[in-house]
């Protein structure tokens, strides 16, 4: 039997649940969500669209592309709002570069198999290809960066007197 979390830990995270849901992080996940989404649906399927060869695989490929950076920029912001701790404390340093390193690994990997994947299959890796792929993994590490700066912004207004 899993033992349940104390009473402390459970209101920590409504605190942190709570910081999350607020408008400032959710508008600022948004705007992450519309513009590195728009960047991300160009940077794959961008000569697809040139070429007209838009089928309904690239529009659900299109459709769901923004949802990848509105949830790392709520996963960044996530993991960078520990409530205990005063507004310094949450400011973005080397934890948050290499809880984003993680991120982008992941996150990065997941991006390139959901739009590479077929032409890492074929084999027929081309060299744009390879600038998508070695392009993909910054947007997540930059935008995880960016939802651990909100949080410290959003953290930093709350406790101001």
């Amino acid at each position: 039997m899993t033992p349940l979390p104390s009473p402390a830990a459970r209101c920590t995270w409504r605190r942190r649940l709570a910081l999350l849901c607020t408008r400032h992080v959710l508008g600022k996940a948004l705007l992450a969500a519309v513009l590195v989404g728009s960047l991300l649906v160009f940077l794959h399927q961008g000569d697809v669209i040139v070429r007209g060869q838009i089928t309904g695989r690239v529009v659900l490929k299109m459709l769901v592309t923004p949802l990848i950076p509105f949830g790392v920029t709520l996963l960044g912001a996530l993991l960078n709002s520990s409530t205990a701790a005063g507004g310094d404390a949450v400011r973005p340093g080397w934890q948050a570069v290499r809880r984003s390193l993680m991120i982008a690994a992941l996150v990065g990997g997941t991006i390139i198999a959901l739009n590479q994947g077929d032409v890492l299959l074929a084999g027929v890796v081309t060299p744009g290809v390879l600038v998508k792929m070695l392009l993909t993994p910054c947007v997540p590490f930059c935008v995880s960066l960016y939802g651990a700066y909100v949080m410290y912004r959003s953290v930093a207004v709350t406790r101001q007197p």
